[in-house]
């Protein structure tokens, strides 16, 4: 099986942001795409739920309480390099860019992040 075709079967995907409406409305697109979906407020939570269960990609938030998205993607890195990592955030910037990207994230959105361009960052994190 090809990474490309991993993208067009059911994955596990993991989304982590402190924003209820935000991480909802992201589960809700994926699971219409007929992936399996788990979510968590937090990077705390997010690292608890990586260390049971194997995802194949987890989404992230960058500015999150308790636990920021770089060093959530940096402590993912130790634990579930498999997983493709996702960053989405409304206040990106070269550094966090740059910092994400050394741990592992394989994409980096900017919020506002419509549907179609939430399916096709999966699909193009199988590339």
């Amino acid at each position: 099986m090809t990474m490309r075709d991993k993208a067009m079967e059911e994955l596990k995907i993991l989304v982590v942001d402190d924003e209820e409406h935000t991480r909802m409305g992201y589960a809700e697109i994926l699971k219409m795409g007929g992936h399996e979906v788990d979510m968590a407020e937090n990077g705390l939570v997010g690292l608890t739920k990586a260390e049971i269960k194997d995802y194949d990609v987890i989404i992230t938030d960058l500015h999150m309480p308790k636990m920021n998205g770089v060093e959530f993607i940096e402590k993912l890195s130790k634990n579930n390099d498999k997983a493709k990592k996702i960053v989405i955030t409304a206040f990106g910037s070269y550094k966090s860019f740059k910092d994400t990207a050394t741990h592992g994230a394989c994409l980096y959105l900017n919020k506002p992040v419509r549907a179609a361009d939430l399916e096709s960052a999966i699909y193009d994190a199988f590339k």
